[in-house]
């Protein structure tokens, strides 16, 4: 299981916008982690799951306390928890933001910290595709960001994973940084986090 790379997304990132070329060699930013409390005032963003009205399309939305400027998304990772039976596999991984090419990243399953879950990392890279400025994003206003679903339906209790998780230490087990992270130049530098907090509550399908 190969390491989430967000960090490296974040170096690419800056080295193709042709922004704070001293980040060009710059070193990879501390691991996120539970020790990384919410509160600092670059974190903004709150990341909420959603099962949409078919029943079994999952939507991972985010909102801003404040409006980014400049607006310039670099990078960013979601990391959901799943229950590790049945097997959750993603299918129909679909951006909301023209793009932004989300990529299942990383998976561990059943990790020692917790061998009844799963966990998925989704990650993507802003200037791929030319999505950096794509967001627009306006404080206090949700949007949707990406969608997926699982192969075999709709599953009770997928997560995102919250900043006290077990599973969210560095390092952990699986030697991964599965952390959510999001990075946008108008809400602080290269380095910093802007991920605060997860809303909204675990998922139940309907009966």
């Amino acid at each position: 299981m190969h390491k989430p790379s967000w960090a490296l997304f974040l170096v690419l990132s800056v080295v193709e916008l042709g922004l704070f070329s001293s980040y060009a060699m710059a070193q990879e930013p501390p691991p996120v982690s539970a020790a990384e409390a919410p509160g600092k005032p670059w974190q903004v963003l709150t990341y909420r799951l959603a099962l949409a009205a078919d029943g079994k399309t999952y939507q991972v939305l985010m909102k801003p306390t404040v409006t980014p400027k400049p607006d310039l998304s670099l990078s960013g990772q979601v990391t959901i928890k799943v229950p590790h039976e049945p097997a959750f596999q993603v299918a129909q991984l679909t951006s909301a933001v023209k793009g932004a090419e989300w990529v299942e990243a990383s998976r561990v399953n059943a990790p020692s910290e917790d061998v009844t879950h799963d966990y998925i990392s989704f990650s993507f890279v802003g200037l791929k595709g030319g999505s950096a400025r794509n967001f627009a994003w306006k404080a206090n206003t949700e949007q949707l960001v990406f969608s997926f679903q699982n192969e075999g339906g709709c599953v009770n209790d997928v997560t995102l994973m919250g900043n006290a998780d077990p599973f969210n230490v560095a390092p952990n087990s699986a030697n991964t940084n599965p952390g959510n992270h999001f990075a946008n130049l108008g809400w602080g530098d290269v380095s910093q986090n802007n991920y605060q907090v997860n809303d909204g509550a675990t998922i139940k399908c309907a009966k």
